[in-house]
């Protein structure tokens, strides 16, 4: 998963290194048998409750993280606060997460006003969706995204939903 050092408008990134060393545990793990955390944090189930979501993950090695964001489009470039003109920094305490979207029965996605680290899970609500009943993290291009293991894996995009995305019908 290179996700978080991908470049936006080129599709041979320039840090070459992080891709390899992470290539390289993959082969440590599956070809060498060594007990490492190789695998980037997936989602594994979802569990409403009430007007929140747990969001259980696998592959989580020593624990889950939020990390600093930034912004994929120029990886050495603005933080969040500047991509979006406003400084949240402070008001955003470590174990919160950036990324994820939450959708109740009407199926709109809204950007979750809250997601917290707690153990393997994220639990994600927004005061916009009073039932929720999907959630995406990540879901799409150059995502704002900042969940690792602590290993230093950034978690995979997911959705738990399996509705008719808006290209589906295109030709």
């Amino acid at each position: 998963m290179i996700i978080d050092i991908g470049e936006a408008r080129n599709i041979h990134p320039k840090n070459k290194q992080d891709v390899g060393l992470r290539l390289a545990l993959n082969a440590l793990a599956k070809d060498y048998g060594q007990k490492i955390a190789h695998a980037s944090p997936m989602l594994d189930s979802i569990a409403v409750e009430g007007a929140k979501v747990r969001v259980k993950l696998k592959n989580v090695g020593g624990g889950l993280v939020a990390k600093p964001f930034t912004d994929p489009v120029t990886p050495n470039g603005p933080t969040l606060e500047k991509r979006f003109g406003v400084d949240v920094a402070p008001l955003r305490p470590k174990t919160q997460v950036l990324g994820f979207a939450v959708a109740g029965e009407d199926k709109k996605f809204v950007w979750a006003d809250e997601a917290t680290i707690d153990g393997d899970c994220v639990v994600v609500s927004s005061k916009a969706v009073a039932k929720p009943v999907a959630v995406r993290y990540a879901w799409e291009n150059n995502p704002v995204c900042s969940l690792y293991s602590k290993e230093g894996l950034p978690a995979c995009p997911f959705r738990s939903d399996d509705w008719k995305g808006v290209t589906a019908d295109a030709k």
